[in-house]
């Protein structure tokens, strides 16, 4: 079973013609994963949940559980990813922004994510896995032993969006300047 690394790699190129940032290249292609990595890893698990919620309680029950735990984990990192994408999207709807990056950004995040949520559920949930209640059972017990084990954790995914997020969290709660 592949792991959601594949995901990054295959956006963050993108982010690197389309994000507009005041730092470094690494900085803006951090801020850009930023803007999408939290959230479409929590409607990669979502969707996973609703391919769970058809199986039966002993299968369904451990799933529900490991991405309520996930969830409380990144609570605040989603509402942060929701703050950068707002920025991004901000930035590249104002007056002095690049030709086409608003629309390269729409492509970024409403196509392109969404296909690779799509390509990633596929190799979480096979097509044949919903052959009966077995399979079922199987992969979404798999698939939240995964989650239990952290191996969706932004700090594991992309340990660098997670410390970019982080420090933004510590600098709204200190009070001083996001970056």
């Amino acid at each position: 079973m592949n792991r959601p690394h594949l995901f990054v790699l295959g956006i963050s190129l993108a982010y690197a013609v389309c994000v507009h940032a005041q730092s470094g290249e690494d900085e803006r292609l951090v801020r850009g994963r930023a803007s999408y990595l939290p959230a479409s890893t929590y409607a990669l698990l979502q969707k996973v949940e609703r391919f769970c919620s058809t199986a039966d309680k002993s299968a369904r029950e451990p799933f529900a559980k490991a991405l309520k735990a996930w969830h409380g984990r990144h609570a605040e990192l989603l509402a942060e990813n929701a703050s950068v994408r707002d920025e991004l999207l901000a930035e590249a709807a104002a007056p002095g922004a690049p030709a086409g990056l608003k629309a390269t950004l729409d492509d970024v995040l409403n196509v392109q994510v969404v296909r690779q949520i799509d390509a990633d559920y596929k190799k979480m949930v096979p097509p044949d896995s919903s052959r009966g209640w077995a399979g079922k059972a199987f992969v979404c017990g798999a698939n939240a032993g995964l989650i239990d084990q952290g191996n969706f954790d932004l700090s594991r995914i992309d340990p660098a969006v997670a410390a970019y997020l982080e420090k933004r969290l510590q600098a709204r709660r200190s009070g001083t300047a996001v970056p």
